[in-house]
Order: structure tokens, then C-alpha cells, then sequence
């Protein structure tokens, strides 16, 4: 039995010359080698590292060699964006391609097939093994015919005629390779880019909005059991068995085939179980073990995937942390200005919520953000908390952490200023007048913020007082924002749970079971850094804080539209260390 190598991946790989130019999309190569995969990373890192901020603007950018006329206008959510660059790094190399176009619950339950308590099997398939007359068709197609559901399935269903997309990849460097999809049960896959000296991988991810983003692989893709089949994962390798070849070099006939766990060098359950599964078998009890150390998963990603001399720094890890939630806040600014461009906030407030925020379809999942503001929420708390863990690991002398400096809670408060007055945006008001926000103030306001669509934009950035005299909303939606307030207090995104209740029906948790509209939770974790980093300073505090200015109406400026992205990836763009 052969064995299917991990992809040789280079930073120097080159993305090679289109073998199809035109519409039709011929297959000259039986499958794909290393040299295939390592173009493809290259292809997708030049995707990530560039500005584009939609699927079509990514496709039709100078980041992508192949582009054409003859390239179909392409919309799309994170689902689309992870097969459709696959499909059309295909079609340009003459490489075939499969993917699976319809499933069905493993347990043959009738749930929403993207939020499936037990996951999924396949149950159809697209393939292109010689020809299709058509590639921007065929491609075009894609994005109706996949979800996230296509990813939630269990890594030791891979052999066979249903055999999934994907497998889980072994966390090491030569693995985890741009082209890798992180994905979180909750609805959202991202693609990996960027693998960085200090182990920090790098994602690029469509949306509903259609807005392309950037961020990094963290506890906002969370973990899970493994019939969700969450984490990092490769495409399954595939090759064309049988086929002639013609004589302009053309494949004619064959089989697919898919290649088993078994003959895939660098697949592994480790993400599931640990590196050392628990006698019980019950996979979240295993444990992470990096040189001696016991670790969380994702501390554990860090450290696997760092070059050897990789340690911490609590400096640079706020700082870095900081600028990926300011990427996360300005890209929530784009689906709230999309929601009021739209006049969704001018609409009547359906009469009852969609069966479940989180997972839904139609102008709820287009313009709401209740799992763009989780993770955001997630983002927030998992910072807090990991300063404070490596505060206490320099403070005790940890190995793997270390900070030069003589005051450390002086750098850390410098450090959080610099960043939230780098971190502005402003935001449209419902009388067409603009207000400035800073990272604090979002920070400040983050139970406040609705991602309900019907709510004014105020509402939507957590407004009150003079801020909120130009809402638009009326009594009832007053009481609908009301009513959501402990949906805010919640960062953990909940599909099982029915919430299709209507206003009159909603009560607070600590007064009725969810069953009963007793939705979300009764308080909010502790997501305020710059409090926590002031109290570990306090003599320092009046040195750096000199308090917010007042929130006033600002004038338009043309240069805040569009998608932004962290201040870390202008950095990789100039080829500096982020």
C-alpha cells in the first residue's frame, strides 16, 4: 500500500504557470504530487497576505497569478471560499478535483445539517477526473451546493465511496501548511496562510456579508469531540486510477480514488484525543505534553509549531492579541454598515426570534453578528485570561516566558494605550451622523452590543446616553433590546437550544430553564484587560490614563470604507515579523 506524503511545504514555493487558460477545465495530471501542493500554498498565501476582501476581489487581485476574463464572478461565505480556491487552483493546473455536494446527520435525525449534534456522512458528490466543458460554471455552482456542513464529520470516516474532504493533520510545521482549513463547529472555517516563527497560524475566512477577513487560529475555532470533526484539517488526497492518457497529454477515463487514514503520512487524531489519550478513551480528558510540559491545546499548537527558541513574551503577546480583536471590531463595523445600508434597522422586528441566533438563514444569518460577536466576546476573555497566566509564569520564573524589561505591568499598560488609541472606527448614527470608537470603548461595551439586525446601529455599538438620542427604535424594539441582555451576557454559542420565543416569552435564565425562554446566562465573564492590567500597576495608572474623550459626532471620511485588517498583516506585507 502506498503511503500519501505531507506536503512539502516551502516559504519559497512558487505558484506555478496555468496549463487551462480558457473555459475549459482539462485534466492532465492523474493526481497531486507535493510539488501540486506546495503551488497551492503558495497560491493561498499570496491570497492571504494580500488586501482583497471579498472571494471575487481575491480571484480578480494581482495576488492571483491565474486571473482572467474568463474567471466567474464569484460570491461566497467561509464554506465557499475553502472549496472555491481549491476548485479553481484546479482548474488552472489541470488537476482533478471532488467535492462532496450533499449530506446527510450520522444519526439519521432531521437537525440543520450545519450544527448536527452527532456530525455527518456523505451522501453525494461532484467530480471532474477528465473534463467539464465549462470551469467558471462549474466552480460558479459550488457556493449553492456547500456549507460548513460538509466539514462537520467524523476524521475516521475516510476510506470508502462516502469518504469525506478532509482529514485531521498531525500539529507540526511540514503539516500545518497554508491551504489547511481551521474549522469551528459553530458554523465558520477559516483557511490557513501563514504559519509564523512564533507558532501563530494565520487564517483568512470569507463571511455572509461576503467581506473576506483576517485573524488567527485560536480558542474562536473551538474544539470538539471527534465525531464534529473540529480543528486543523487538510484535503484528502485523491488521484484518478485507470485513466489513458491522450495524445495531448489529456486524462481519458478512470476512477477516483481517495486516499484512507491509513496512507496518509501525516494524519492524526492527537487534536481529539492528546498526545496522550486518557485510558477511558473519553477524548477531552487526554492531555497535551510538549517537552516535558503539560499544556492547554492551543497553547500547545503555539509551542508545536514555533521554531525551538520560541518563548513568550507578555509584551508582545498583548500587543499582537490587541490588533487581532481591533481586525475583528472593524470587520464587525462591515456587516453592521451592510445591516443599515440595507435599512434592516427600519424594518418591523419579526414577531419572534429565528429557532436558533447562532445558526440560521435568510436576513437573520446575512445582517445579524450573534456568532461574529461570540467569538469576539471569546477573543476578549481568552486574552484577559492569558495575560494574567503569563504574568503570574514571569512573576514565578516559568520556562518559556520571558520579559527583559524592569516593570512590567508599566509596559503592559503602555502597550494597551498605544493599541486602543490605534484601534478607531467610526460608525454611521441612524440620522446619517458618524461617531469614533476606540478598542476601550468596544471593550467597555461589549455586553451592550446587539447583534440583532432590527436594532438602530446604536444599539448595535452599545450607545447610551446622548450617543443613543438619534435611535430610530421604537417601544418594542426597545424591549426587545432589553429582553436580549442576557443573550449578550452569553460567549458561548449554543445550537441546541430552541429560541424561537417571542418577546412576551423571553425571561431572564435565573428565572426559567431555556425550554421556558429563559435564554442566555445570568452575568458576563471578566473580559476588561485594562482593568486587570491597572490593578496590577495601580501606582502607575494616573501616568498612562488620561480618560476617553467625549462621544461626538465626527465628520465622514471616505477612506474608512472597506474591510480592515489587523495592523499585524501590513507588517507581513512589508515582510517584517508581525
Amino acid at each position: 500500500m502506498a503511503t500519501w506524503l505531507a506536503p512539502a511545504y516551502a516559504q519559497s514555493a512558487e505558484i506555478p504557470p496555468a496549463v487551462n487558460t480558457g473555459k475549459r477545465w482539462e485534466v492532465y495530471k492523474a493526481e497531486w504530487t507535493d510539488k501540486d501542493e506546495a503551488g497551492y500554498a503558495a497560491f493561498v498565501q499570496a491570497i492571504g497576505r494580500s488586501n482583497c476582501s471579498s472571494i471575487d476581489a481575491c480571484i480578480k487581485s494581482e495576488a492571483n497569478p491565474y486571473r482572467s476574463h474568463v474567471d466567474p464572478d464569484l460570491p461566497g461565505d467561509c464554506a465557499d471560499m475553502a472549496y472555491i480556491l481549491r476548485a479553481y487552483y484546479a482548474w488552472k493546473n489541470g488537476l482533478p478535483f471532488s467535492y462532496q455536494n450533499a449530506m446527510r446527520t450520522a444519526d439519521r435525525s432531521r437537525q440543520d445539517l450545519r450544527y448536527s449534534t452527532e456530525g455527518n456522512v456523505v451522501a453525494g458528490r461532484r467530480q471532474i477526473l477528465n473534463y467539464v466543458s465549462n470551469a467558471p460554471a462549474f466552480i460558479a455552482r459550488i457556493g449553492g451546493e456547500v456549507s460548513t456542513a460538509m466539514f462537520r464529520t467524523h476524521p475516521e470516516n475516510g476510506a470508502g465511496r462516502t469518504h469525506d474532504d478532509f482529514y485531521p493533520v498531525k500539529i507540526e510545521r511540514g503539516a500545518v501548511t497554508p491551504g489547511v482549513l481551521a474549522y469551528d463547529i459553530y458554523g465558520h472555517v477559516g483557511i490557513v496562510y501563514e504559519v509564523l516563527e512564533d507558532g501563530r497560524v494565520l487564517v483568512v475566512a470569507s463571511h455572509p456579508d461576503n467581506s473576506v477577513t483576517r485573524t488567527a487560529y485560536g480558542p474562536n475555532f473551538m474544539r470538539s469531540k471527534p465525531a464534529l470533526g473540529a480543528g486543523l484539517k487538510a484535503w484528502r488526497p485523491i488521484r484518478v486510477e485507470g485513466a489513458k492518457t491522450d495524445e495531448d497529454g489529456s486524462l481519458h477515463g478512470g476512477k477516483l480514488y481517495a486516499a484512507s487514514n491509513e496512507e496518509i503520512a501525516d494524519f492524526s487524531m492527537e487534536q481529539y484525543f492528546g498526545t496522550e489519550p486518557h485510558p477511558s478513551g473519553i477524548w477531552h480528558y487526554g492531555q497535551f505534553k510538549h517537552n516535558g510540559r503539560t499544556l492547554k491545546y492551543y497553547d500547545y499548537v503555539r509551542r508545536k509549531l514555533a521554531s525551538p527558541d520560541f518563548v513568550y513574551n507578555p509584551v508582545e503577546e498583548l500587543r499582537f492579541g490587541l490588533e487581532t480583536i481591533c481586525g475583528d471590531l472593524k470587520s464587525r463595523k462591515v456587516a453592521v454598515d451592510a445591516a443599515y445600508t440595507s435599512r434592516i434597522h427600519l424594518k418591523p422586528h419579526p414577531e419572534k426570534l429565528p429557532p436558533n441566533i447562532f445558526g440560521t438563514y435568510g436576513e437573520w444569518e446575512e445582517y445579524s453578528t450573534p456568532s461574529r460577536d461570540a467569538r469576539l466576546k471569546v477573543s476578549f476573555i481568552e486574552l484577559r485570561r492569558d495575560m494574567q497566566q503569563l504574568v503570574e509564569d514571569v512573576e514565578a520564573g516559568e520556562p518559556g516566558v520571558a520579559y527583559e524589561g524592569d516593570n512590567l505591568a508599566a509596559d503592559l499598560i503602555k502597550t494597551f494605550e498605544e493599541e486602543k488609541n490605534a484601534c478607531t472606527f467610526t460608525y454611521w448614527r441612524s440620522d446619517a451622523t458618524r461617531v469614533r470608537l476606540n478598542l476601550a470603548h468596544a471593550m467597555e461595551r461589549l455586553w451592550d452590543l446587539s447583534f440583532d439586525p432590527y436594532h438602530c446601529p446604536e444599539r448595535r455599538w452599545g450607545a447610551d446616553g446622548a450617543e443613543l438620542d438619534t435611535c430610530t427604535d421604537g417601544e418594542v424594539k426597545s424591549q426587545w433590546y432589553n429582553a436580549q441582555r442576557f443573550l449578550r451576557f452569553q460567549a458561548e454559542r449554543t445550537y441546541d437550544v430552541r429560541m424561537d420565543f417571542a418577546l412576551n416569552e423571553l425571561k431572564p435564565p435565573m428565572l426559567a430553564p431555556p425550554e421556558e425562554g429563559g435564554l442566555g446566562v445570568d452575568a458576563p465573564a471578566d473580559a476588561d484587560i485594562r482593568g486587570y492590567l491597572y490593578r496590577l500597576g495601580a501606582p502607575l495608572v494616573a501616568d498612562y490614563y488620561e480618560g476617553e474623550a467625549a462621544l461626538t459626532p465626527v465628520h465622514y471620511d471616505a477612506a474608512e470604507e472597506g474591510v480592515f485588517f489587523p495592523r499585524w498583516h501590513s507588517r507581513l506585507q512589508d515582510g517584517r515579523r508581525p
